[in-house]
Order: C-alpha cells, then structure tokens, then sequence
C-alpha cells in the first residue's frame, strides 16, 4: 500500500468515526437524517443519497415506502417517483430477507439490464445513476426502510470496500431509524399530529380548514387520498395548499418535512 492510498483509508476510518460518533447529536430527526446522508455521500464518494421509510402495513404483500429524504433535495423527484413504482423493482425482494442486507446493484443485475428497466428509465436516468448501493433496515424481524447510495456513470461501480464500510455500520443505522422511527410514530399518534399542526397553525395564521388538511400532509398522504378524506375537490385542495405553502415560507410539498 502506497503512502497515499494509507492516507485516504485513514482519513476514510476518520469520516466513520466521527459519523458514529455525531449520529445522535442532532435532537431534529429530520436533520440527524439529512446530515447522515450528507456524511455517507463524501465517505464512499457519491452524488445522491437518500432514504424511504416503511410503513408497517403492506400492500398485495410488498412494503409500502413514505417519507423520503434526500441528499441533495434535488433528488427528491426521483424518489418520490420510485414511491410511486416501486412495485416494478426487481429486487424489491430484498426488503422481504428479515433481517438487515446490504445490496449492491451491479452485482445482482448486468449494466445493460439495470439501465434499461422501466423503473429506471422513469426514475434515475434523468440523474445518470449507474449503481446503487441499498441497505436494508430490520430491528427484529420489523422492517424499518432503506437506505440507498447513488453513483454516476462518471463515478462508476460500488465494490466490495464500500460493501464492507456499510456493513461496519449496519447494526448503527438499525438503531438510528428504530428511534426514528419512535419520533415519526408518537408524531402519528392520536393527538401527536393534531398537537402539532395545532402548533403550527397558531404560529403561521393558519384557518382551521388549513390546519386539517395540514395534518395529512405532514402524515404523508396523496392528493387524491387528502381530498376524499376531507371531501373537497383536488382543485379546492390545491388552492388551500397554495395558502399554507405561503404562510409556512414555502415553495414546494418536499418541504413539508421541515415541519414534521
């Protein structure tokens, strides 16, 4: 090893340990989230990071995603379609193992036929990803989401350092988005996010109306979902969505999570 490639795995150990070291310092959840992604990004040296969180009922037996977070935001879109597919995944499968596994993309599938799935065409090719590197997240047998790394082209494959690096930091992850998953469900809880749109709408004007539909937008529910539970059409609703987006100081429903 070349006194060079002993600098850079050091100063790779050094990232890792001040990554467990700071996982908890950040009491937002959302932040915790967002500055974790952020560190994984400049230690295994990726453009796009993000993570999707599981809910605990399921869909024709397939897990159900919400909640993504994403670095950089502008990822965003790709997630929230992915959301929208996911039942297309070929490897969906693996979020059905029960216990933590670590996935690298270009290992199960040829470029050629990971490029080319429906999935990809509609979600990642407008972000050139190449390779994925997905962790999935178990405590017990309760499966929490996943986490999921993001190469370019230009940045080529994940391998089996990167691999091992994840695996270090598995058993961290789990118990990171176990508490996350505590914070997000007394937020859920009968009361939890009434008491806090409540919150919020004294603190932004919001009308009564505005506060409702806020409660199930922060809860992560569709247009189409908010606006058969409320009864209005989805025209009205995005009229009051219009509303609470200007009170709150914001431009877009990714923003949201701010909030939550």
């Amino acid at each position: 090893m070349t006194r060079k490639e002993e600098r850079m795995e050091k100063n790779e150990i050094m990232v890792l340990g001040e990554m467990i070291y700071h996982l908890y310092d950040e009491t937002d959840p959302l932040l915790r989230t967002e500055q974790l992604l952020s560190s994984l990004r400049r230690l295994l040296s990726c453009s796009y990071a993000s993570v999707l969180h599981a809910e605990r009922r399921k869909e024709n037996g397939r897990p159900v995603f919400r909640d993504p977070i994403c670095d950089p935001v502008s990822f965003l879109p790709a997630e929230e379609s992915y959301i929208r597919l996911s039942a297309e995944d070929p490897l969906l499968w693996s979020a059905e193992a029960g216990r933590p596994s670590i996935i690298r993309e270009s290992r199960m599938l040829t470029d050629e036929k990971r490029l080319t799935t429906p999935l990809y065409q509609k979600c990642y090719r407008s972000f050139d990803v190449f390779d994925t590197l997905q962790t999935n997240l178990f405590e017990g047998t309760h499966f929490l989401g996943v986490l999921t790394l993001y190469r370019t082209r230009q940045e080529g494959h994940f391998d089996e350092e990167d691999v091992f690096i994840m695996q270090v930091l598995v058993s961290h992850l789990v118990r990171f988005f176990a508490r996350t998953e505590t914070d997000r469900t007394a937020f859920e809880a009968p009361g939890g996010a009434g008491t806090r749109t409540a919150a919020l709408a004294g603190q932004y004007g919001l009308t009564a109306r505005e506060q409702e539909i806020l409660t199930h937008l922060l809860a992560g529910e569709e247009d189409t979902a908010v606006s058969a539970a409320l009864s209005i059409a989805p025209g009205t609703l995005k009229k009051h969505m219009q509303h609470i987006y200007r009170k709150l100081g914001i431009q877009a429903r990714w923003e949201l999570i701010r909030f939550r």
